[in-house]
């Protein structure tokens, strides 16, 4: 007969040595060949031994019940609380399968407690396999949360995020992707009809999710980032504008943020200062190591452009369009808004030329001199523009405008009179 001489640990005193029969040691002997147990590292409670027995035939309870009555002989038995943590992670996982998120959340508390008592009673022998039991569990549930905000399950991709901060509190990467995700939905009933205050209550629970999360780490800059975009989305300008400033300070060449400070900057009415950080962008791009933001500096200087424009602030928006018009010497659009902005420009000059005629002729001649720089520009990029375009006809309004102001009559008339065929205006 096989026989197995078995001392509970932290228990001789009371129990003394125990004669375990041949079908307790046989029970034993196959839990440890299953779990790669080796009894020589240490000893092993009957309790636990017969839990891990029940955690192979899924009998969760049952293992947690048989480690509580352990655990009234020795309650200081690490291995008795990391098997109940397990336990009670498979409980989670086979309420996740019946759909029962609300027992989930609860056993995986029960878990992460029974794990991390294991951890205090005896951190150098359970520390490791505490944390990696941990982030299983964590792990798991992160990333089925994770194909569910692919797939636009929202409602079960928070659910499933809840669970991966229930199994691991202390990491708040899944609070941060539900405030992430409220910003993302937020984002798409903004454009839906009576989708405004919808939005609203997405950022507004996403601003309550980041500052939870910003209470254990005050100083993490992405949440700081995220609080600061939800502010401006919430119109609340002066906090955003806050915590942009000392962002920037710290961060000041990151692009992603660059462009967030953008949006602020655009509720305000910044425009000059946004095409300031749109061209910083574009400096970054053109000077940084990956070629896939090359791609992306025509739009910047674009998006320059068009805030320089809001600004009324011509050279630079002339300036911003040239250098997306480099990028892509075939793009139609942006030769038309280059014929438009040295048109206005040129006539702007124009304007102020005649203003000052009589008070200061000299400054007269210089202004209407630079007018018609600008203005042959317009004419220039304008035939550029239809020989590619012929069916332009903001073009050939544009162009007729600039030349008429140069004093070109029949070359505008002929361009007036394409402007108007293709508009049907006869």
């Amino acid at each position: 007969m096989l026989q197995l001489r078995f001392k509970a640990c932290g228990a001789a005193g009371s129990r003394g040595e125990t004669l375990m029969n041949k079908s307790r040691v046989i029970l034993l002997v196959v839990a440890v060949a299953l779990l790669g147990l080796s009894l020589l590292a240490g000893c092993r409670s009957a309790h636990t031994t017969s839990a891990i027995l029940y955690i192979e035939q899924e009998q969760y309870q049952k293992a947690v019940d048989v480690i509580d009555e352990g655990l009234q002989f020795n309650p200081n038995d690490p291995e008795g609380f990391y098997y109940q943590g397990e336990a009670f992670s498979r409980m989670a996982q086979v309420a996740i399968d019946e759909n029962d998120f609300l027992r989930a959340k609860g056993s995986y508390e029960e878990a992460y407690a029974k794990y991390t008592q294991a951890r205090e009673m005896d951190s150098l022998n359970w520390s490791d396999r505490v944390a990696e039991a941990l982030e299983i569990n964590y792990v798991n549930a992160k990333r089925q949360g994770q194909q569910m905000w692919r797939d636009e399950n929202y409602e079960e991709a928070e659910g499933f995020y809840r669970l991966a901060f229930a199994a691991l509190p202390d990491s708040l990467g899944a609070i941060r992707d539900i405030a992430s995700m409220k910003i993302q939905q937020a984002e798409k009933v903004q454009s839906q009809e009576d989708g405004a205050e919808t939005a609203k209550d997405f950022r507004t629970e996403a601003l309550a999710l980041l500052d939870q999360v910003l209470v254990s780490r005050p100083e993490a800059y992405r949440l700081r980032a995220d609080k600061a975009y939800v502010l401006t989305q919430l119109d609340r300008t002066d906090a955003a504008q806050e915590i942009y400033d000392a962002l920037l300070v710290e961060h000041g060449d990151d692009p992603e943020l660059l462009l967030d400070v953008v949006g602020l900057y655009s509720k305000q009415k910044r425009y000059a200062d946004a095409g300031d950080l749109f061209l910083r962008v574009a400096d970054i791009f053109l000077n940084d190591d990956d070629p896939q933001n090359d791609a992306q500096l025509k739009g910047m200087y674009t998006e320059a452009g068009f805030n320089y424009q809001n600004a009324v602030d011509y050279p630079r928006a002339i300036g911003a369009f040239n250098m997306a018009n480099e990028r892509d010497v075939n793009d139609t659009n942006i030769m038309t808004s280059r014929v438009l902005l040295n048109l206005q420009y040129g006539q702007a000059l124009l304007t102020q030329s005649a203003e000052v005629m009589i008070d200061d002729p000299a400054r007269s001649t210089e202004l209407e001199t630079e007018a018609k720089v600008y203005l042959q520009r317009a004419v220039d990029v304008g035939n550029a523009l239809v020989n590619i375009d012929p069916n332009n006809a903001d073009g050939y309004y544009y162009l007729s405008q600039a030349q008429s102001s140069l004093g070109d009559a029949a070359s505008a008339l002929q361009n007036l009179t394409s402007y108007n065929e293709l508009t049907g205006n006869q």
